[in-house]
């Protein structure tokens, strides 16, 4: 199966089982990354096939900082 690992866009061509072993390959944990076959978030239990096509995605959190309140008021 072919694996785009993303940001970088890195491909991989793998035989896995499954979700899980594809990131036990890659060395990647499975709370910090998704892995997507056709738009779809697939679990690590998920059974892939040698013709598959999925993307690794890290997982990113946060958000954007906190805004100032606008003059006048307060918290």
């Amino acid at each position: 199966m072919r694996v785009t690992i993303l940001p970088d866009r890195r491909i991989e061509e793998m035989d896995a089982a499954t979700v899980g072993e594809v990131l036990k390959r890659l060395g990647l944990h499975s709370d910090a990354y998704l892995v997507v076959r056709d738009e779809e978030i697939l679990t690590r239990d998920v059974r892939l096939k040698s013709e598959d096509a999925v993307d690794v995605i890290p997982v990113i959190s946060g958000g954007a900082p906190p805004r100032p309140f606008p003059r006048g008021r307060g918290a």
